[in-house]
């Protein structure tokens, strides 16, 4: 199983299709039950989610794998206290993976703590959480130990796989996570449902909605993964159990399609393809 169960909604309102906010307690226990049943072995959560890793650390996880990230704009003389209160919350004694959240706040100093605290196995692979092909080379140009990286990669968003870093990653050795499969669930939504921001995108759009006409968006925006085998996990995110009930189905009867077909559905329009820039009322 090559999906992650992203935890973002379980401490935030988070995403632009999201409109029953924070998950409640019931519906955190049917999908992380859920998740487990499937086969989803991997969670992917972060310090600056709210309240979603102390959440976690009231419920049985410990059968899955744990990937978190540093709170951004985290100092160096912070990280080992953090990770401590991190440990401490989800009631475990070891991260399976960490990364900065922030490919900014990459220093030699904290590289050296991500290092001590893996001598003293209290985490696995370390990397970073980066948005820009520019951030990778940054971080390269640093010596920076990457052995985990996870970036952003949908339809419209096809940055990494057209710059080759997801090839030239794999080469590394680093594993590969990617996140906004769904672009915060605007790839899910029908034209009729989306806000008026992207109104002024109607050419991408109507490009990708008439592709495969005779797929659900779900199965469009799924079958990304059949394109990119260098990719270990893909984090989606839910706020029901349901959703996720659907997206495994879905995904285990994905049309195969590949990285020359996927070229034409391609955006380079920033305010677009990074929801940070998006002006949605």
């Amino acid at each position: 199983m090559r999906l992650a169960l992203g935890t973002v909604q379980f401490g935030l309102d988070y995403g632009i299709s999201n409109h029953g906010g924070k998950v409640c307690d019931s519906e955190l226990e049917a999908i992380l039950a859920l998740a487990r049943q499937l086969g989803i072995d991997t969670l992917d959560t972060a310090q600056a989610y709210g309240d979603a890793e102390l959440r976690l650390g009231t419920r049985q996880t410990a059968d899955f794998t744990l990937v978190s990230k540093l709170a951004p704009g985290i100092q160096a003389t912070h990280v080992a206290a953090q990770v401590e209160r991190n440990l401490q919350q989800l009631r475990r004694s070891k991260l399976d993976g960490l990364l900065l959240h922030r490919s900014q706040d990459a220093t030699p100093a904290i590289f050296e703590q991500l290092s001590a605290l893996q001598q003293q196995d209290k985490v696995g692979k370390v990397g970073a959480s980066v948005y820009s092909p520019e951030e990778l080379e940054q971080l390269l140009a640093q010596d920076f130990p990457l052995q985990l990286v996870q970036l952003p990669a949908n339809l419209l968003d096809q940055r990494f796989l057209r710059s080759g870093w997801l090839d030239r990653l794999q080469a590394l050795g680093c594993e590969i996570h990617v996140r906004s499969l769904f672009l915060q669930g605007l790839l899910l939504m029908q034209p009729a449902q989306r806000p008026s921001y992207f109104h002024a995108f109607n050419p991408q759009l109507t490009r990708l909605d008439s592709w495969r006409p005779h797929l659900s968006p779900l199965s469009k925006a799924l079958s990304l993964i059949t394109a990119l085998p260098q990719v270990s996990r893909f984090v989606v995110g839910v706020c029901h159990a349901h959703e996720l009930a659907a997206i495994v189905a879905t995904y285990r009867e994905l049309e195969p399609c590949d990285e020359y077909e996927l070229a034409n559905l391609a955006s380079n329009e920033l305010p677009l393809i990074n929801p940070s820039l998006w002006r949605c009322s």
